[in-house]
């Protein structure tokens, strides 16, 4: 590695949102009760449980990930600020989970339901196995990753020596279990997600200087996934998001400690292709936790975008790549993601935090409850909002890199100098650095200049103007002795700008330095929750939309005479909490929208025309709607796009729903799809009481994005007043978004 982090030891976050967002966490981790998070793991070791374990994901299947988390969340916090609390429930937790391993008697340490049963089937090589699902199992090896990382941090960040020896023989067990499966067994068993095991792994091999444990991270290589990046190649398309990104940030930790080329071009490829071709103007990337097509992203705006897990881990990833080579480049990324997705996941009252951060237009976040969900990206919040100061800061022997400007303060024991950031940042771009030193010391400071910097970086070192030739996205090196008590002070003015979504010029994001922000549409109601076309402006004006919005504050824009039907004020999108909001804007020219204006008005009457024909409506996704009509399914997906719910499958997926006919006379069906996704993919079939409909006809197109399909109904199908409309996958394909159906009198 070309340059290290400093350990969350040296670094104190001081002020600003980072510092709330720790403490808020910090709340958080002191409300929760190890002993409910250990209930099934003492069950499952034969011991008597101390308490009742949490519902929600602790209930389920893949019950006992919370703890892996919560041990490391602990770990990081006790680093990060010195509190003996946090210290002390990491040790509490690890002799626990140490009991737990010795009244087992094979080193296996589980809150997994039927997790014995389900590694014992897999040492026997009876291994059935799909992307969520082993042996009937919810994916038990990421649970077991999180046990395992949970347990390494304590270890790296507490210095709990017990922590490293429960894990080692956590890794001994894991090595019998799989030692006798061949190359094809091991290929089945990697088809279910497996989180990170590679990388603790590999961490395992590095703190007990067995590489055997190197060796049994290299098993966890999967080919599926990391050839085709190996070789270069973007086959991310339809595949679950979070699974594969703790496999890279893998593969990352692997180059480090064995110096394979292989590794490490796995790991840039895959960074720079999910950067620059999957990821939306926050940083996150993902619609209902998969991946699309690279470089097409417009028509994938949800209510489930970007799971907050994916940018967890791509931060991870991250922050490898920049102590290979640092550039202005990772870190540009880093902040991106860090204050529009991760920090924007926290509610700033009560420390909830989101599974997906909502990008749908007019749209809202929404927060997992923190004591009856325990999704992942609850767990993952937990370690996010431990460890903002583990990428501040890096050094080599002779230099110190500042990456990002947040209010902190560095103590670089082995130079003898203290460095503190004093900023309102990302109010505005005016830094303060100030240096403490047991006597002069020389180094390379050196500072990102961001790539949102045009108007430059203006830097000054004890009052006079330090010059440099340095462009935005590059990184600005000061070489002197320093001195106790030299200042910088730092300005990056901020400036507004647009960024288009990656394929549609005419879709945009409005950013202030490196904030993006978003349309306050004001207090959650009704209103977004019904198909209202108006809802959401859009931008009408013949020259750019800058010229017509207005600094109100360092925290507040507005639209000026270019919302249609209203202006309304922008924010930092990070600041919006309990609001609808638009972060992506649809640009029209006064021609444009006088036609598209028609549309709009013509879908309306359209929807009024249909509701007046209509004998029965259903609106999948809606919970009363879905219990009137009997609703059922498998392997069923369901989301938001345009403020409209859908249903979808997973491959081999199916759905029904019970709707009113009139008997003994030809009823049509209406299913509304997205333009896109009826144009291209028809692996699904539509069927009335199981007998398949003909092909739909195009009944009606609305603004370019959805199209109504109607199928006639046979009557010999509506015999009995109601009939069951079922969507139904083929062969390893799957059933696109329906957005709505009816039954309509012709």
């Amino acid at each position: 590695m070309a340059v290290k982090a400093f350990d969350l030891t040296q670094v104190r976050i001081t002020d600003g949102p980072f510092k709330h967002a720790m403490e808020l966490n910090m709340e958080y981790l002191l409300q929760l009760e190890p002993n409910k998070l250990l209930s099934r793991y003492r069950e499952y070791a034969g011991l008597e449980p101390k308490a009742s374990h949490y519902n929600g994901w602790e209930e389920q299947g893949i019950s006992g990930h919370t703890l892996g988390h919560y041990l490391s969340a602990c770990s990081l916090m006790a680093a990060a600020t010195g509190d003996s609390r946090f210290k002390d429930r990491a040790a509490y937790i690890v002799e626990e989970l140490a009991l737990c391993q010795e009244a087992d008697g094979t080193g296996l340490i589980s809150g997994i339901p039927r997790g014995k049963a389900i590694f014992q089937e897999v040492k026997e090589g009876k291994i059935y196995s799909q992307g969520f699902d082993l042996n009937g199992g919810w994916v038990p090896l990421y649970t077991m990753h999180k046990v395992f990382a949970g347990l390494r941090d304590a270890y790296l960040h507490t210095d709990n020596e017990k922590a490293l020896a429960v894990e080692t023989k956590l890794g001994l067990w894991l090595e019998d279990m799989v030692k006798d499966l061949s190359e094809e067994q091991m290929d089945e068993l990697l088809k279910c997600e497996f989180g990170g095991m590679a990388e603790v792994l590999a961490d395992l091999a590095v703190h007990t200087g067995e590489m055997r444990f190197f060796a049994l991270s290299e098993r966890f290589y999967h080919k599926e996934v990391l050839d085709p990046l190996a070789d270069k190649k973007d086959a991310l398309a339809g595949k679950h998001a979070n699974t594969q990104i703790p496999k890279v940030v893998a593969a990352a930790r692997q180059y480090e400690i064995s110096g394979n080329e292989t590794y490490k071009e796995i790991s840039e490829y895959f960074w720079n292709t999910v950067v620059h071709e999957h990821s939306y103007v926050i940083g996150g990337n993902s619609l209902n936790e998969h991946f699309g097509e690279a470089g097409k992203v417009n028509d994938r705006l949800g209510e489930n975008t970007c799971e907050t897990c994916n940018s967890y881990n791509m931060l991870k990833l991250t922050k490898h790549l920049f102590r290979w080579k640092p550039t202005a480049e990772e870190g540009d990324y880093y902040e991106r993601a860090l204050y529009n997705h991760i920090l924007a996941s926290q509610h700033p009252g009560d420390g909830s935090v989101c599974y997906f951060v909502s990008l749908d237009m007019g749209g809202h976040k929404k927060y997992n409850s923190k004591f009856d969900s325990f999704t992942c990206c609850v767990g993952s919040g937990m370690e996010n909002h431990a460890s903002h100061g583990n990428a501040i800061y890096f050094h080599d022997e002779s230099k110190l890199y500042i990456n990002q400007y947040i209010s902190s303060r560095l103590e670089w024991k082995e130079m003898g100098v203290v460095v503190e950031q004093k900023t309102a940042y990302p109010k505005n771009g005016r830094i303060r650095i100030e240096i403490a030193a047991s006597a002069d010391k020389a180094f390379t400071l050196t500072l990102r200049h961001p790539y949102w910097a045009e108007k430059g970086m203006f830097i000054a070192i004890n009052g006079e103007d330090y010059h440099h030739e340095t462009k935005p996205a590059s990184l600005i090196e000061i070489d002197r002795a320093w001195k106790d008590g030299d200042v910088l002070e730092v300005d990056i003015p901020m400036t507004l700008r647009k960024e288009a979504i990656l394929d549609n010029p005419n879709r945009v994001a409005f950013l202030y330095g490196p904030i993006v922000l978003a349309g306050d549409l004001g207090e959650i109601s009704d209103a977004q929750k019904t198909k209202d076309l108006l809802f959401t402006p859009v931008l009408v004006a013949d020259d750019s939309p800058l010229q017509h919005i207005s600094m109100l504050s360092e925290e507040a824009f507005a639209l000026e005479g270019i919302g249609n039907p209203r202006d309304v004020e922008l924010k930092p999108f990070h600041l919006l909490h309990d609001r609808s909001a638009t972060v992506y804007w649809d640009v029209f020219t006064k021609a444009e929208w006088a036609e598209a204006e028609k549309s709009y008005k013509a879908a309306i009457q359209k929807e009024q025309e249909l509701e007046a024909r209509s004998i029965d409506f259903v609106q999948p996704g809606e919970m009363q709607p879905e219990r009137d009509h009997q609703f059922t399914g498998e392997h069923v997906g369901i989301g938001t796009v345009s403020n409209r719910k859908y249903r979808d499958t997973w491959p081999n997926g199916h759905f029904s729903f019970a709707l009113k006919v009139l008997q003994d006379q030809e009823n049509s069906l209406i299913v509304a799809y997205t333009k896109k996704e009826w144009e291209s993919m028809h692996g699904f079939d539509v069927l009335a009481n199981e007998t398949k409909l003909q092909n739909g006809k195009l009944e009606w197109e609305e603004m370019n994005q959805f199209v109504y399909i109607k199928y006639t109904l046979p009557k010999n199908v509506v015999t009995e007043g109601v009939t069951r409309i079922t969507f139904r996958a083929q062969a390893e394909k799957r059933v696109p978004k329906v957005f709505e159906l009816r039954i309509v009198r012709d």
